[in-house]
Formats: structure tokens, sequence, C-alpha cells
């Protein structure tokens, strides 16, 4: 339990204004309300938690996106992340990003989905550092480790055939816990019917997107390969996916020592 949060009881939510707000978000609608809520009661989620960094007209939750708000929540006595589908969402159903996410767990990837309906995904609670940040402040031989777990998992998607769709913006879509394990989240833009390219999208975004992230995770690494045979790596990959051309690829960043 976080202390100091404010606690919103399913059972009171017809008449509670601030659930209203936030399970129809952002046009409250009393039908609507009442679906969602029979919804939770049979996903077994109890209450609300309003704590976390972010704010919707002062409730405070844990993520905002076009599609989805994230709180925190309690389901059958157990602090969990509880994802909501936006009433304006261009995603008529969270079952497909249900179904992906616990794909995903069946080899290790993502916070674990407990269940999902329609509109909502119930999941583990995953508390860190965004990657971006946890590498400003993270020393050489920590980012390597985060990196070539993330590579790994990445690998793992690749061979499911279910591609991520986010990646090349992985500071929005990594969270690295205490423990330096990167958990990647929101499966919301993931499909089985495109070319995965979970990998590439990866490596491209932490090394190779001139951008002040990749400077300082190449920096940190230690790493001093040319762009061009990178991409020749990536493009073979690509290509045939093997295990060859991703330990090629891994080399990249297990080649010098910190």
């Amino acid at each position: 339990m976080v202390a100091g949060a404010t606690l919103l009881a399913i059972d009171n939510g017809l008449a509670d204004r601030h659930l209203s707000r936030l399970l129809c978000f952002p046009r409250p609608n009393k039908e609507e309300l009442r679906r969602r809520l029979q919804q939770l009661n049979s996903l077994g989620v109890t209450r609300i938690l309003l704590d976390g960094p972010q704010a919707i007209d002062g409730l405070r939750v844990l993520g905002k996106g076009c599609d989805g708000i994230v709180v925190k929540a309690l389901m059958n006595g157990v602090l969990v992340a509880l994802k909501i589908r936006r009433i304006d969402s261009h995603v008529k159903t969270l079952i497909v990003e249900g179904e992906n996410q616990r794909l995903a767990n069946s080899v290790g990837v993502g916070a674990k989905v407990h269940c999902f309906s329609e509109d909502f995904i119930v999941m583990d609670l995953v508390e860190g550092q965004h990657i971006d940040e946890f590498v400003r402040q993270a020393n050489g031989a920590e980012v390597r480790r985060v990196v070539v777990d993330l590579l790994g998992q990445c690998r793992r998607l690749d061979i499911i055939g279910l591609d991520h769709g986010e990646l090349s913006r992985a500071h929005r879509h990594v969270i690295v816990r205490p423990c330096l394990e990167p958990i990647i989240m929101d499966f919301g833009s993931s499909s089985r019917s495109r070319r995965p390219a979970n990998v590439s999208s990866l490596f491209s975004y932490l090394f190779l997107s001139k951008t002040d992230l990749s400077a300082l995770v190449r920096k940190k690494l230690e790493v001093f390969f040319e762009d061009e045979e990178a991409i020749n790596a990536l493009r073979e990959y690509k290509k045939s996916l093997s295990e060859e051309s991703f330990q090629k690829i891994l080399s990249f960043v297990t080649s010098s020592e910190i």
C-alpha cells in the first residue's frame, strides 16, 4: 500500500465522480461507466490508488497516453498496474494488446499480465527509471549489463514474431528496475503480422540515432565501431534473424571492457 495515497473503491463507482473521470476519460458517461465497472469486478479489481508522477484533472496517475491511462490498483489485495482504455482512443479493444503482452511474457519479456478485458489490462506494477534517465546516472558496467539484457529480450521477441513497434523511442517504453532489470513496457503498438524489428530498432536507438543519449551510451560503453559496419550487420540480421548475425550485433556492445 502507498502511504497517503487516495483510494477509490470500485463498489462506489457510479457515485464517485473521480472514478468516473478516470475510467471514462476524457468524456464521463454513466452507461459506459457501468459497463466498465462490471469489467473491473470480473477482473477482481477492487480499488484504484491515486498515486503517480502525472496528473489528470488533479488526479495522480502513473502515466497518460493517446490511447490509455495507467494507474495503481488493488486486485484481490495485491498492488498492480491497471491500464485503462481512453474513451476517445482509436483502439477499440485492449484484448489484442493483452494477448500480445502475454505472448511476450511467455519468453520472459514485459510486465507480467494477470488478466485483461476490452477496456483494461491488469499487470505487475513496474517501478524504476526510464532508460534515458538510467543511462545518465549509471556507470558503464551497469549500462552494458542492461543493454545486453535488453537486446536479448528483443531477440526473443523477434524469434516469436512479435514486433513491439515503439522501440525506436525506447525512452518512453523501457523502465529499468533498481535491481538493473530492464522491462519493456506498453505493447499497444505491437503486432504479430509485420516483420519483427525489435533488435534493429533498439540498437539503432541506443547507438546510431545521433542523439545525446546515443553518444552517451557509446561513451560509457567505450565502443568505437564504424556506423556503416553496424548498419550492415543489422541488415544481415533483419534478413536472416539468425543467431550468428545476432551475435555479431551483440559483439559491438561486448567487445570492449570497462
